[in-house]
């Protein structure tokens, strides 16, 4: 009995430091988002802060918004869409999938963001997902595939052209957003996952992909702060190398010819520089259009997220390469 009472504590034990843990990594991440401080964010976790372009105040006044609407019946499965209130004619769409390293992070911190991708004439879908690791993947996957779903049912409503989509996503939310391009157009990925996807290759125009983690063999080694607590709370495996599906997690196995053009950018100071390097390089071995902003030797020291300070130039600068693959890409 005592050795059975001590497992059962030693246990509680471990339970009750996990969520310790993660509680802490949830807090430095709303931190990080919603800081002002750029010296104080960095000091916190290496993050950049968020902050509006210098124009949001124009940019709110030309962009509509419709709040929390829901798209399935899962937790947490909110979205806003943003639209030109001058819209004249059906629009591309982009769905847009934030951070937070699976367990934390909400649509509400990408508003901005969202709201300036809908002001050069876009419908901006901006999703919620249920977290980790009270969801478990690949619960983000199945819910970003539904919100697909939800804006090509009401296409007619919001003004979104369902031929020409684009998937979007920050840092996990990067990981999530590059997954669900690869289930579209990769037949093998969408059977062993058995899910359908929403839309066609030929409706997928592209992906931006920022920040983001996309093979999980090399993941644990760019040493990204709480990279094991993140990914053993997404998957539900310690460690999370092995989680009998972890390779469908990482899109460098699962990148085809049949892949959008992708829009890649990473900060030079950001952890997961070889990530998005990698990548590209995949990318570009099978044939796929890719625009990229690197800082290489720039000693910028970019951190992750560096495309959120929007009150630094480089941040507009890669907004504005932004758009301009966007604007290629969706004629």
């Amino acid at each position: 009995m005592r050795v059975k009472t001590k497992i059962q504590t030693q246990k509680k034990w471990i339970i009750s430091t996990f969520f310790i843990m993660l509680f802490g990594a949830i807090v430095i991440f709303e931190e990080t988002a919603t800081s002002p401080d750029v010296s104080a964010s960095i000091q916190i976790s290496g993050s950049a802060a968020f902050s509006p372009p210098p124009t949001i105040h124009e940019i709110k006044e030309r962009v509509a918004v419709v709040k929390n609407l829901s798209y399935s019946q899962t937790d947490n499965s909110l979205l806003d869409i943003y639209t030109p209130r001058k819209a004249t004619a059906s629009m591309p769409l982009i769905l847009w999938i934030h951070g937070g390293g699976y367990i934390g992070g909400s649509k509400d911190s990408r508003q901005d963001y969202a709201m300036a991708l809908a002001d050069a004439g876009y419908v901006v879908a901006n999703i919620n997902y249920s977290l980790a690791p009270e969801s478990l993947y690949p619960g983000p996957i199945s819910q970003a595939n539904e919100a697909l779903a939800y804006m090509q049912l009401h296409a007619s409503k919001y003004g979104n052209d369902m031929n020409r989509v684009f998937i979007g996503g920050d840092s996990a939310g990067a990981q999530i957003a590059s997954q669900v391009a690869a289930l579209i157009t990769n037949t093998e990925l969408a059977e062993s996952m058995a899910i359908q996807p929403a839309i066609s290759s030929d409706q997928l125009q592209g992906a931006l992909l920022f920040c983001g983690l996309y093979n999980m063999d090399s993941v644990r080694a760019t040493a990204f702060p709480n990279i094991e607590l993140f990914l053993t709370a997404y998957t539900g495996a310690k460690p999370f190398e092995s989680f009998s599906e972890i390779d469908e997690l990482s899109t460098v196995q699962h990148i085809n010819a049949d892949f959008p053009p992708a829009f890649i950018t990473v900060g030079d100071a950001d952890p997961f520089v070889s990530q998005s390097a990698e990548l590209v390089t995949v990318l570009k071995a099978n044939n796929v259009q890719v625009n990229s902003v690197f800082f290489e030797d720039t000693q910028k020291n970019l951190k992750h997220q560096y495309q959120y300070d929007l009150s630094t130039d480089d941040a507009r600068e890669t907004l504005q390469k932004t758009l301009d693959f966007l604007s290629i890409h969706s004629n």
